[in-house]
């Protein structure tokens, strides 16, 4: 890694190489060496840019194993603090430096013998970082950096007071580094009250590049989401596919048909257990589900690089939900597909209007029809068969039953019986 040669350790670009970084992203070269110098950040950075890596590095660079906090880094949710410790424990191998997440849903008793045993980094939601704060059971005295992971998010969800409340607990001579995947009002002026000069960088933003995600709709009728939905996931279920939706108890009910149908699908929601939740996303990072159906709130901190298509089963809230959905897909260069149900001419117009705003082009998605779903998927069956056959020569343990098979239904109709059930099971 060249470009990191003047400005990082040995032991962090040992560590970099050994995780896969081979060059840094746009956002981590524009941001690192102002983070070193001592500057406060704005920065503008979509998810999968490797916004992360971009504060973690250079703030370990600066701090020492000390067993007390000296950075602070504030997420939205549960997932996200789970997922910024695991890469810092990675960035950080080597270093003795002590890695702690503190969020609702987990033991208490567990986080206070973290923290009395001692923690250099802490990452955690505003809600339990204060809860901590107000049991004097995490003291910022030693603090160096203050991090704001996704403020537009956080503020989104109602933490500003918490936030607030955090920071006149910091030392003033902190470095505060903020980072969001849009500049909203109240992120601005955030900004400007508790940040010193910063520095705004635009890195990769949330306007997206055409070559990585395109953008489409589907005019449908409520009642006929499903249907059209059904027919996408056959078509494309060897594919990762996110599926939002706009309430707890519709998750749940398209979860429920979509597994009628044997699809290899789970959900999310707020009312799962943290527990739950992280075995639901482990299921879809390592691919043992296909589909995901998901709120937005749930769907914080959902970080996976292969997801190639995000599905606004119903329009979002907002525009800045738009961009955060689709932000799921796309991501560290890789293509993705955003396609939205459009179900009024409201709908449709809100669309247009935000897809001119940030530069989108959008599209009419057409499915194919009902037959030529079942062809396509014939032929993707017929397929996967030929390159099985190819790939393996000898087939064996089943031949006295096809011998069987053979002599009283002839060869023919056994194979199209066989190839019946493989379609209807695939």
């Amino acid at each position: 890694m060249e470009s990191t040669n003047n400005f990082l350790s040995e032991r962090t670009k040992k560590n970099l190489q050994a995780i896969g970084y081979n060059e840094l992203t746009d956002i981590q070269k524009k941001v690192i060496p102002l983070i070193l110098e001592g500057k406060d950040i704005i920065a503008q950075s979509r998810t999968g840019t490797g916004k992360t890596a971009a504060f973690i590095i250079p703030s370990l660079e600066k701090i020492k194993p000390i067993a007390k906090p000296q950075i602070l880094v504030l997420v939205p949710t549960r997932e996200l603090a789970l997922q910024v410790s695991e890469e810092t424990e990675k960035l950080s191998r080597g270093s003795k430096l002590r890695i702690l997440a503190v969020y609702g849903g987990a033991s208490m008793q567990d986080q206070l013998r973290s923290l009395r045993s001692g923690a250099d980094v802490v990452i955690g939601t505003p809600g339990r970082v204060l809860d901590h704060l107000a049991r004097k059971t995490l003291k910022l005295t030693s603090l160096i950096f203050v991090v704001l992971d996704e403020a537009d998010e956080m503020i989104n969800k109602g933490f500003l007071a918490n936030i607030k409340e955090i920071i006149k607990m910091t030392p003033s001579e902190r470095q505060t580094l903020l980072f969001s995947a849009t500049i909203t009002t109240p992120v601005a002026q955030f900004a400007k009250l508790y940040l010193k000069n910063p520095v705004r960088i635009s890195g990769e933003t949330a306007i997206l590049p055409e070559n990585e995600i395109k953008h489409y709709y589907l005019e449908t009728a409520p009642r006929q989401k499903n249907l059209f939905l059904l027919d996408f996931i056959r078509l494309h279920s060897s594919e990762l596919i996110l599926i939002f939706v706009n309430t707890k108890k519709r998750v749940e009910q398209i979860n429920e048909k979509l597994s009628k149908e044997k699809l290899k699908v789970d959900y999310i929601n707020s009312d799962l257990s943290q527990n739950r939740r992280t075995r639901v996303f482990n299921k879809f990072r390592t691919k043992q589900i296909s589909v995901l159906v998901a709120t937005d709130v749930a769907a914080r901190g959902l970080h996976v690089n292969d997801i190639a298509y995000v599905i606004n089963y119903d329009f979002p809230q907002s525009s800045e939900f738009y961009i955060h959905r689709i932000g799921r897909t796309g991501r560290a260069g890789a293509s993705g597909q955003a396609i939205t149900f459009i179900s009024s001419p409201k709908e449709k117009k809100l669309l247009f209007s935000l897809a001119k705003q940030r530069g989108y082009k959008i599209e009419s998605l057409n499915l194919p029809s009902k037959d030529q779903i079942e062809q396509i998927l014939e032929d993707k069956l017929l397929e996967k068969i030929i390159n099985n056959l190819e790939k393996d020569k000898t087939f064996q343990g089943h031949n006295e039953k096809i011998e069987k098979l053979n002599e009283k239904y002839g060869a023919e109709k056994v194979i199209n019986a066989l190839f019946n059930l493989l379609v209807k099971s695939d």
